[in-house]
């Protein structure tokens, strides 16, 4: 019995496909009008004891789903082409290409450990993560009652070039001050009061930071460290024209041209509007010179949905917007994935049933590539002589190529061989 055991864990790690492929889908598609955008859906199913990867076609059937044991938060194509998700065993990031192999695996350096909620691999070769830098804090030096001993949240940005050396690195402590929180009690022992939950690049090269628990945007000057401006929060240096604060939100991304889109979880959106706090995607226009925030654009559902962690929200090369209510457990509901035009029509909507959360969705023109097998002709020798010499090389769609790290190729030679070889230098 102990052997078996021992096998069927061997598998676990190894093969996890093996034991746990997901064929039965728990999902409905309650809304398909034949306009989404034609490319397929991306995430990780979590709050079940399976928690596997998951894509989806623009219809909602599935292509692909496998529990990757300690692996696979935040899976998505990267600005780099590549599939990226966080391993919790070795506290880093994996990046995969499309013919499922790792061809990278990326960790902070001096001595901190990557946060798994986001992370950025950039055409360029360059990786952007960041990560906690917990530090003693004499609390009862800053509010009556406060813990001598308190331990207090600290954030690291860190980018690190193709080979791994750090060319930027960020610290909160020389910008954040645990009085910047606007709702965390400051006498508890342990103040977790940034919770960074997403970072983008602007349109002029520069970083984008979420922190979901100071409901502030910041915006990071990646040369010099410098804060740009500060949006939302305590701290803004940006108004709000037309709307009420965002709070805990998720998602930020660049549109370009000033213009920012992000999921509102409105946490405390009942302070500003005196109704029931409820979730939005928005998006707004920002004055860099008079310093303030228009917005242009925002969904909420039909349904006044509330979700107070996880979701995301993705513009769309078509113009539509894709929203994800990640986790409606407050209504006893699980997740729903909702696609919208510029108009506000939903025209793709999914939805799991209580239990199930996704903490982030998107949709990429991308999908997994499956070589064919290549048949040689019978006729055709394969022992090769030591003198032959290479005549060309073909890709498996048979275009002449040179060929590149990690990529399956066919190889002629002058003697009548052929040989498929998968690149490694």
């Amino acid at each position: 019995m102990r052997y078996f055991l021992r096998i069927v864990f061997i598998l676990f790690l190894s093969c996890p496909s093996f034991l746990f492929s997901q064929n039965e889908t728990d999902y409905v598609i309650s809304i398909d009008t034949g306009e989404a955008w034609e490319a397929n859906i991306f995430y990780r199913k979590t709050g079940g004891p399976l928690r596997p990867v998951i894509i989806l076609d623009s219809s909602g059937e599935e292509l692909f789903s496998e529990v990757w044991p300690m692996q696979g938060n935040d899976f998505k194509v990267n600005y780099n082409n590549k599939i990226t998700f966080y391993d919790l065993e070795t506290n880093g990031w994996m990046v995969m290409d499309s013919l499922k192999n790792i061809v990278d695996s990326v960790y902070c350096v001096n001595g901190y450990v990557a946060d798994p909620h986001d992370f950025l691999a950039l055409e360029n070769g360059h990786y952007i993560m960041f990560a906690y830098d917990l530090q003693p804090y004499a609390m009862d030096t800053v509010v009556e009652g406060g813990d001598p001993e308190a331990i207090v949240e600290g954030l690291v940005i860190q980018e690190v070039d193709a080979d791994h050396n750090l060319v930027f690195e960020w610290k909160s402590w020389d910008h954040f001050h645990i009085t910047d929180n606007q709702y965390l009690p400051l006498n508890l022992p342990t103040l977790t009061f940034i919770h960074a939950n997403a970072i983008d690049v602007d349109d002029d090269g520069h970083l984008l930071l979420s922190s979901r628990n100071l409901d502030e945007i910041t915006k990071i000057n990646r040369t010099t460290g410098e804060i740009i401006w500060r949006w939302g929060g305590t701290q803004s240096d940006i108004a709000f024209v037309n709307d009420y604060p965002f709070t805990y939100q998720h998602s930020i991304s660049s549109l370009g041209d000033n213009r920012y889109l992000l999921f509102d979880n409105g946490n405390y959106s009942s302070v500003y509007t005196g109704v029931e706090n409820v979730s939005r995607a928005v998006e707004y226009e920002l004055d860099p010179i008079n310093m303030t925030a228009t917005k242009v654009w925002e969904f909420v559902h039909p349904d006044s949905l509330y979700c107070p962690t996880q979701s995301s929200v993705q513009r769309l090369p078509n113009g539509n917007t894709l929203i994800d209510f990640g986790n409606l457990s407050l209504s006893n509901l699980g997740a729903i994935v909702t696609e919208v035009t510029p108009d506000n029509e939903i025209v793709f909507q999914l939805e799991y049933n209580f239990g199930a959360s996704l903490y982030r969705v998107k949709k990429f023109d991308w999908f997994f590539y499956e070589p064919e097998v290549v048949s040689i002709d019978e006729n055709i020798s394969l022992e090769f002589s030591s003198t032959r010499n290479l005549v060309k090389i073909f890709n498996l769609l048979g275009q002449e190529v040179i060929p590149s790290y990690g990529q399956i190729a066919i190889y002629i030679y002058d003697d009548g061989s052929v040989e498929k070889r998968f690149v490694l230098e």
